[in-house]
């Protein structure tokens, strides 16, 4: 039997590589790609590869229950600009509607990128955090046939807000507050293998928490693999505590949450398991071998400097 799965966020980059995994594998799913834009160059190159496009928009109720009528699943990822004070509440909404709306049509199985609580915690905010990790608890509160994902660093933020940074010719820093703890990570590419391994296998897999990774390295260990692919270019640990990433970035919107989050995975301990991970995704990217793959793009960015 065929799943109709409805993919929430299909032209983002977590919500399409959800997309194309289950396109692929079109004898046990009917991928509903939901999107507010249709229009959008992603939405056409998913309808080509056999979805069927949904114009839906999560803050609008009524706009869902196309998308969910009749689906077997649903993937839902929320997301939130950081530079608007509101975020937080703007995505808990997003997800409350989506919530509430699985729950009237019921849907059999919801997966959703969830995230740890931060405030509650360590009693510090991380507004991007904070807000799934609510949305995760209402889903439960409700007794939703539900699946978590929690996400780590995603590999690709070394193609944007964390590329490495010039400091002089053919050497560059990474400025990520690590210290010697090691980063949790993986390639955002991926997760649709996981998501699809999840829906393919729901009895086992509802009501559990997968906290997915591909590697743990410390940033000195990530600029030492990042030399290697990109010689003549030298990539270093810029050494940054916390303090200086927070003052360095103090004109970037969300500085504080960022920071707040570099912070609470220096004093949680993490359960990201690399080899539950390569039982979803058999496939998995080491750090070195997305660096090998993508060393073209990564020599790019350096030469635009």
């Amino acid at each position: 039997m065929v799943m109709v799965i409805a993919v929430f966020g299909a032209t983002g980059t977590l919500g399409n590589s959800v997309a194309r995994a289950l396109l692929t594998d079109s004898s046990n799913f009917q991928v509903r790609a939901v999107t507010r834009d249709p229009n959008k160059p992603e939405a056409t190159a998913l309808a080509d590869k056999g979805a069927v496009v949904i114009k839906a928009d999560m803050n609008n109720r009524e706009s869902l229950v196309p998308a969910l009528k009749g689906a077997d699943g649903c993937f839902v990822a929320t997301s939130m600009q950081l530079s608007d004070p509101l975020c937080q509440q703007l995505e808990y909404q997003q997800g409350e509607c989506v919530a509430d709306v699985c729950m009237a049509m019921k849907v059999p199985h919801i997966v959703f990128n969830a995230q740890n609580h931060v405030s509650k915690v360590i009693g510090v905010k991380a507004r991007h955090y904070d807000a799934k990790a609510c949305i995760n608890d209402y889903m439960n509160e409700r007794e939703l046939p539900l699946t978590s994902i929690i996400l780590p660093f995603a590999y690709e933020n070394f193609l944007g807000d964390f590329k490495p940074q010039k400091l002089q010719q053919q050497e560059y820093s990474i400025g990520i507050p690590m210290g010697d703890l090691s980063l949790n990570m993986l390639s955002i590419k991926q997760i649709g293998e996981a998501v699809r391994y999840i829906f393919y296998n729901k009895t086992s897999t509802v009501g559990k928490t997968f906290s997915l990774v591909g590697d743990k390295l410390t940033v000195r260990e990530i600029a030492s693999i990042l030399t290697t692919h990109l010689r003549p270019h030298v990539v270093r640990d810029a050494k940054v505590t916390l303090p200086e990433f927070h003052r360095q970035n103090s004109s970037k919107p969300g500085n504080e949450d960022i920071t707040n989050m570099f912070d609470f995975i220096h004093k949680v301990t993490q359960r990201f398991s690399i080899e539950t991970t390569r039982k979803l995704i058999p496939d998995l990217l080491t750090f070195d071998q997305w660096a090998a793959q993508n060393k073209e793009t990564l020599l790019k960015i350096l030469n635009s400097y």
